[in-house]
């Protein structure tokens, strides 16, 4: 492989940081929005199921964006 075509390690950014968490936090906002509003009537139900599943995914991968945003923020402070 031509090392020209290579790239270079890219330095970590906040932003990609940021982004991740404003992501992670939009999908378990919108998880809470399927279940709280459409879960009250029975022609919504079906959307009931799917904002379960995005509150769960949303709730998850959004504490661990926040725990590594975190531990970056922490790491970055000491220097």
């Amino acid at each position: 492989m031509d090392p020209s075509l290579e790239s270079e390690p890219r330095p970590e950014t906040p932003a990609a940081g940021n982004a991740l968490l404003w992501m992670t936090s939009s999908l378990l906002a919108f998880g809470i929005f399927l279940v709280a509003i459409p879960g009250r009537d029975p022609a919504g139900r079906a959307w009931l199921w799917i904002g379960l599943v995005l509150l769960v995914v949303g709730g998850v991968s959004s504490a661990l964006a926040a725990r590594a945003r975190w531990t970056y923020l922490r790491d970055r402070r000491g220097d």
